[in-house]
């Protein structure tokens, strides 16, 4: 299913209040189930950013690896990466008793990576281009990962209505996931 613009709007608008750790930004998801599923939609207007920052780092090889390999498991690792968490959190949700809260957790959490990604793509393709040196790059790239950390903690606290260290569990959770699945396709 693929939402209205005006779901879209109202998507990333929500996305960008959370961002500002405004939780009130929730209030402006569709967290019925068809909007979960309408939330996966999120990675349709990422992809053609990162297929860029792909071909540019794939460009930039000093091995280029095989094209159809590489974009057959960059493809695949993109797909695994918008569903694994989401999928692990159904039982999380479950044994934390936030079932309830799921739905409304899981689109946060998928619009939220337009803004991920809006911070972190823009910062590894200039590094990559070289038009950021690396060192600077690195430590800027380090910034915007702490903000994104930041972001998502401030999503699971907030839509999941949890406190203490749960949240930072979660983004643990979160980051090993990326972490495994960015291994895989490497």
């Amino acid at each position: 299913m693929i939402p209205s613009l005006k779901e879209i709007v109202l998507s990333v608008y929500a996305a960008v209040r959370l961002a500002r750790f405004d939780s009130r930004g929730l209030g402006f998801l569709d967290a019925s189930p068809p909007g979960v599923v309408r939330s996966f939609f999120a990675a349709v207007l990422v992809a053609p950013f990162y297929a860029l920052m792909l071909a540019v780092r794939f460009a930039a090889a000093a091995d280029a690896p095989d094209p159809l390999r590489f974009a057959l498991a960059e493809g695949i690792a993109y797909v695994v990466s918008w569903v694994a968490y989401p999928l692990m959190m159904v039982d999380i949700a479950q044994a934390i008793d936030r079932s309830g809260r799921l739905d409304l957790y899981i689109c946060a959490y998928n619009w939220s990576l337009v803004i991920q990604n809006a911070i972190i793509l823009p910062i590894a393709l200039l590094v990559t281009l070289g038009i950021i040196p690396a060192g600077p790059g690195q430590i800027l790239w380090l910034i915007a990962v702490a903000a994104v950390v930041v972001y998502i903690w401030f999503i699971a606290r907030s839509a999941l209505e949890i406190s203490g260290l749960m949240p930072a569990g979660l983004v643990v959770v979160d980051i090993v996931v990326s972490l495994i699945n960015s291994a895989l396709a490497g």
